[in-house]
C-alpha cells in the first residue's frame, strides 16, 4: 500500500554524496536545491545556503528554467535548471552551470540521474527501516517481557495483522556452546522476505525468524539449502499465544539441536523440547546421563512405545517381534530404573533424551 504521508525534505548530505558522484563524469557545476529554492548540495562551498532565484521560478511554474543572464545582485549564473521529482513530487531543482544552448541536454541527463540515484537511496533507506523494524518486532516478541498490548501495537505498526504465526530456521550444526548457529544465507532470506508486507524477518538468537500474518509459509521456501533445522508454530488470533510461541522459539534457540532437522523421519515434540530447553544446566546434564547409558536400539524403543497406542504396535512399527520389544523394555528398566510401560516414568526418559539431544554425547560427563 502506498504511503500518503509525505517524505521530509531532501537531504543536503545526501544531495552532495549523489553531487560528488556526478562531478567527476561533466565538466560542469552542479547545484541541487531544496523545494524552497536554496542551494543544498554543489563544488562551490561559497554558494552552499543560498538562494538560486532560478530554481525558485522551477519551483513555482513546475518546469525547465533557463539562465541567459542572472539577474543582478543574485548568485545566479547561466545554466540550465531542471525539476528534480522523486516518487511522483517535486522535491528540489538540479542546476547545470554553463550557456544554457551548450549544457541543456546534459542538463536533462544530470537531473534524471539525481533523481534515480536519490530514489535508490530512498529504497535503501526503507530497508533499512524495515530490517530495523522487524529485529525490534521479534527481540520484544521473545523477550519475556512485553505486554500483550504493547505487542499488538507494534505487530500493527509493521503492517501484520491477525492470526500470527511463527517459524524458525537454524543450522544443522549448533555452535561449541550448543547454542543456535543461523543457516547459510540467513541474511540473504531476511532481505528477500522483509520485501513482503505480509511477512517480517530477522537474524536473532542464533536462528532466522519469520513472523506473518497467516499461516507460515512451506518449510523450503526461505530458499535456504538443505540440511537445516526448522521449527514452526499455528496460526493465532490471540497475541498471549503469539508471545508463549516467541517465548518458547527464544528458549529452543539456547540448544539448536532440539530443533528437528527439515525432512528427518520420526516424532518430535515441541512441549518436550521447550521443557528441555528451560532446564537448569545441571539438570539438563543429570538427566542426559541417564539416556546416554541407553543404546540407539533402546532409544528408538522409548520413541517407539511413546508414539503407539501398545506394545504391539511399537514393535510392529520398529520390525521386531514383540518379545524382543519387552526384552528391550526390561534392559531399559534395568539401565534407568525407568519402566516405559508406566506414563510417567516414559515421560521422564522422553525427557532424558531430549536433554541428552539438546547437550550431545560430546557434552557429557560421568557423574
Amino acid at each position: 500500500m502506498a504511503h500518503s504521508r509525505r517524505r521530509p525534505p531532501l537531504s543536503s548530505d545526501l544531495a552532495q554524496r549523489v553531487v560528488d558522484l556526478i562531478a567527476p563524469t561533466i565538466s560542469h557545476n552542479i547545484n541541487v536545491m531544496d523545494e524552497h529554492g536554496t542551494i543544498i548540495a554543489c563544488l562551490d562551498p561559497e554558494r552552499l545556503g543560498t538562494l538560486h532565484r532560478g530554481a525558485q521560478r522551477v519551483i513555482a511554474e513546475g518546469r525547465t528554467i533557463r539562465v541567459e543572464n542572472p539577474e543582478p545582485g543574485t548568485s545566479d549564473r547561466p545554466g540550465v535548471n531542471e525539476p528534480l521529482v522523486v516518487d511522483g513530487e517535486l522535491r528540489g531543482v538540479v542546476g547545470v552551470t554553463g550557456p544554457p544552448q551548450v549544457v541543456a541536454a546534459l542538463a536533462r541527463v544530470v537531473a534524471l540521474t539525481v533523481q534515480l540515484l536519490i530514489a535508490q537511496e530512498y529504497e535503501q533507506d526503507a530497508a533499512t527501516r524495515r530490517h530495523t523494524d522487524a529485529r525490534d518486532l521479534i527481540a520484544a516478541l521473545s523477550a519475556g517481557t512485553t505486554r500483550p498490548d504493547a505487542a499488538r501495537v507494534r505487530l500493527a505498526a509493521t503492517g501484520l495483522s491477525p492470526p500470527w504465526s511463527i517459524a524458525l530456521w537454524t543450522s544443522e550444526r549448533p555452535r561449541e556452546d550448543s547454542a543456535a548457529a543461523p543457516p547459510p544465507s540467513a541474511a540473504t532470506a531476511v532481505t528477500r522476505i522483509n520485501t513482503d508486507s505480509g511477512r517480517r524477518a530477522a537474524v536473532l538468537h542464533g536462528a532466522l525468524w519469520l513472523v506473518s500474518s497467516g499461516p507460515p509459509p512451506r518449510p523450503d521456501a526461505a530458499g535456504l539449502p538443505p540440511g537445516c533445522r526448522h521449527t514452526r508454530t499455528e496460526p493465532t488470533d490471540d497475541v498471549e499465544v503469539l508471545l508463549a510461541h516467541a517465548e518458547e522459539s527464544r528458549a529452543l534457540c539456547r540448544y539448536g539441536a532440539l530443533l528437528p532437522v527439515l525432512g528427518a523421519d520420526g516424532p518430535w515434540s515441541r512441549e518436550t523440547a521447550v521443557a528441555a530447553a528451560h532446564l537448569p544446566r545441571r539438570s539438563l546434564e543429570r538427566l542426559a546421563r541417564r539416556a546416554a547409558t541407553l543404546s540407539p536400539a533402546h532409544r528408538s524403543t522409548v520413541t517407539a512405545v511413546g508414539s503407539t497406542i501398545s506394545m504391539q504396535a511399537a514393535a510392529d512399527s520398529m520390525y521386531v517381534h514383540r518379545n524382543t520389544l519387552l526384552q528391550r523394555v526390561e534392559r531399559i528398566r534395568s539401565l534407568t530404573g525407568l519402566d516405559i510401560r508406566r506414563g510417567d516414568d516414559r515421560g521422564s526418559l522422553d525427557l532424558a533424551l531430549y536433554a541428552l539431544t539438546a547437550l550431545g554425547e560430546s557434552h557429557i560427563h560421568a557423574g
